[in-house]
């Protein structure tokens, strides 16, 4: 559960540090509470995040804390959790796992874990961290890959359990027979509310594993490839800083969405790969990973009809709750 703190600083803390001041206002969080939640990210001085505990205030300074409270488990309670390695406290739940059959399982991946073994970590895997949740039930030897989301992509994924159904979607996504969903917080707000993105990607030579829109149709760049993103503008906030989108890949090339919106003027919050250009933004510090979720999938297997969804992550609601806040 999303749980929040926010008071105004009157001068009897002027010149105080923040976490003393915190434990003063807030008596039930200790110094130690407050200090892990600076460090996950949670607190903020005028709508701007800090990471520094001794930060001093000033009078007429706003302080807000945002923090996600863990229910305790009952003592006779069986259920399970693997907290993942990463500085996003995430973690296989329960509630990571959204549909199975025999062929395939549907799961909402945390944000801070790798779809598939890179050159520096064999084992950083969502694959891995379902074997450790449940080595009996999730077998590596029984789990094929069948789509990739980025490391700090949340949300819908599919896995095959045999190499048949792995098959049968890999063809699937060829064919592009499956509609995606992706829910995205950017920086400002697109000219026009919904449209097409159709600029072809390519990699970037001068940057190890980056990728940039080709928007000059006379390009003589080699190796491009079509891309096509459709966008809906959904929600917009303060004076057009911050912005929630829905987005709907046609293709499915590698950091398409994140390459087209960045392509668009409008980077994902908390992309340090294609947020470059965004200077002085008074939110550019506001989110711990790029803020991409996949949130809906549908499709047809077998003569069967699937379609599955899942709801923003604890950190998009922390990031909306504060800028909805903006006066």
């Amino acid at each position: 559960m999303l749980k929040s703190k926010s008071a105004k600083i009157t001068d009897l803390y002027i010149g105080e540090r923040f976490d003393v001041a915190a434990a003063a206002l807030f008596q039930e969080l200790s110094r130690k509470k407050i200090k892990s939640i600076i460090d996950a990210g949670g607190a903020y001085i005028n709508k701007k995040r800090i990471s520094i505990a001794k930060t001093q205030l000033k009078s007429g300074d706003k302080i807000e804390l945002f923090w996600e409270e863990i229910q305790k488990k009952q003592e006779n309670s069986t259920e399970k959790e693997y907290s993942i390695k990463n500085t996003l406290g995430t973690s296989i739940t329960q509630k990571t796992f959204i549909f199975e059959n025999e062929n395939f399982f549907v799961i909402d991946k945390p944000a801070g874990i790798a779809s598939q073994s890179t050159l520096s970590s064999s084992k950083d895997t969502i694959f891995y961290a379902l074997n450790a949740y449940d080595a009996k039930k999730y077998k590596i030897e029984n789990m094929f890959l069948v789509h990739r989301l980025d490391k700090d992509t949340s949300g819908l994924m599919i896995i095959a359990k045999n190499k048949d159904a792995q098959k049968k979607f890999e063809d699937l996504f060829k064919e592009k027979n499956i509609e995606k969903t992706y829910d995205a917080l950017v920086f400002f707000t697109p000219k026009k509310v919904d449209g097409k993105i159709n600029f072809p990607i390519a990699k970037d030579s001068s940057r190890k594993n980056c990728y940039f829109a080709v928007t000059n149709p006379n390009s003589k760049i080699k190796d491009i490839k079509q891309a096509e993103t459709f966008y809906n503008v959904e929600k917009v906030f303060g004076k057009n800083e911050v912005s929630l989108i829905q987005c709907k890949p046609k293709t499915g090339r590698t950091h398409q969405i994140r390459v087209h919106l960045s392509a668009l003027g409008c980077p994902l919050l908390g992309d340090k790969t294609y947020s470059q250009n965004i200077h002085g933004h008074r939110y550019l510090q506001l989110a711990l990973r790029h803020m991409l979720h996949a949130s809906h999938l549908k499709f047809t297997l077998d003569g069967e009809n699937f379609e599955f969804n899942a709801t923003i992550p604890d950190d998009f609601r922390r990031i909306i709750k504060i800028v909805e806040s903006i006066q």
